[in-house]
C-alpha cells in the first residue's frame, strides 16, 4: 500500500520504478521488490513504469506482454496478459485470490513466491526471452539479502 506524503499519495510522486518500490511500507515492499528484481535479472530487462507500477514488458509495448507487480495492505499480485499461465499458477495456489490476468497472494504466503517466480519465466518464456541465471541477490555490502 502507498504511504501518503502531505497529503498527497506517493503514486502522485512515482517517477521511476525504484520511487515505486521505496514508496512501499513493509512487509509489502521486501515482497514486490523481490519480484520485480527477480523479473529483471531472469529477463536482463529493466523494469519501466506504467500507470506508476513497475512492468517488465517483454515486446515492443506492454500489449505484447508484461509481468506488473502491485501492492496492496496485506496482499501482492503478479498481473500478465498470458491469461492461460495467470489461470494455471492461481490453481496451484488454494489461498491466492485473482483478477483477470493477475494472482494476488498474502505477503505472509512464503510458498507463493515459489510458485509467482515461476508464472513470471514462464511468461518470459513464452514471449521468446531466454531466462538468465538469477544469482543470490546482494546488499551494498555485499552480503547476501533475504528474499520476502
Amino acid at each position: 500500500m502507498l504511504r501518503t506524503v502531505g497529503g498527497q499519495e506517493d503514486s502522485d510522486l512515482v517517477e521511476t520504478p525504484q520511487d515505486y518500490l521505496d514508496s512501499l511500507d513493509e512487509p509489502a515492499r521486501g515482497w514486490v521488490t523481490h519480484l520485480v528484481r527477480y523479473a529483471e535479472r531472469r529477463s536482463g530487462i529493466g523494469a519501466e513504469l506504467f500507470r506508476s507500477r513497475p512492468m517488465v514488458k517483454v515486446g515492443r509495448t506492454w500489449q505484447d506482454g508484461y509481468v506488473l507487480v502491485t501492492a496492496a495492505k496485506d496482499h501482492g499480485t503478479v498481473h500478465a496478459l498470458d491469461f492461460d499461465l495467470v489461470d494455471e499458477t492461481r490453481r496451484l495456489l488454494p489461498r491466492a485470490g485473482s483478477g483477470r490476468g493477475s494472482v494476488r497472494a498474502r505477503y505472509d504466503d512464503e510458498a507463493a513466491v515459489a510458485v509467482l517466480e515461476r508464472l513470471v519465466d514462464r511468461v518470459l518464456e513464452r514471449h521468446g526471452v531466454a531466462l538468465r541465471a538469477v544469482p543470490p541477490p546482494t546488499g551494498p555490502d555485499g552480503g547476501a539479502v533475504a528474499g520476502p
